[in-house]
């Protein structure tokens, strides 16, 4: 059987400015996350998170490859082919994924849900992962001591899965 190319999808590539940058040398699971702002269900930019984590956190940038803004748009973050900052321990060998939203008191949208599917659909086909086995999409509260990706986020991961399953046939 033929392997089927499943399209990569708009990405609005974002060029920022790194204090340090190291190429990622294995890609083996996937990590959701929210922005979890407290107390707030807000929209963000990716150059906003760029901003926050250089000078309040004081990381070398943005520490997600990709954010979901709530509606469906998918921004880039650090470039797909580097080593994130978004899972302590974890970094080395994970792309993270981030929606927008505090998703402990909202919920994502149709168009956040929507686009989520999508691009973990692509990255599973470009990296050559299994979206049902155990450990490749995962909420960042399975890696480390956080709610992230939210209550109302992390129940759908399986939703993410089976449609991952059935659109990466090359996985």
């Amino acid at each position: 059987m033929p392997e089927i190319a499943y399209a990569e999808p708009m990405i609005y590539k974002r060029f920022f400015q790194f204090t340090e940058y190291e190429e990622r040398q294995a890609t083996e699971f996937i990590v959701i996350h929210h922005t979890g702002f407290p107390d707030i269900d807000k929209d963000s930019t990716a150059a906003a998170i760029h901003k926050f984590h250089k000078e309040t956190n004081k990381w070398a940038g943005i520490g997600y490859h990709y954010l979901i803004r709530k509606d469906g748009t998918i921004e880039q973050g650090r470039r797909p082919e580097m080593i994130g900052a978004h899972a302590y321990g974890h970094n080395k060998t994970s792309v993270g994924v981030c929606l927008a939203g505090n998703f402990d008191i909202g919920k994502p949208t149709e168009r956040q849900m929507a686009a989520v599917k999508e691009l973990c659909s692509w990255l599973c086909q470009k990296y050559k992962l299994d979206p049902m086995k155990k450990g490749v999409i995962v909420g960042h509260r399975e890696l480390n001591d956080t709610s992230c990706p939210g209550k109302n986020l992390f129940k759908k991961l399986g939703e993410i899965r089976q449609y991952c399953s059935g659109n990466s046939l090359s996985c």
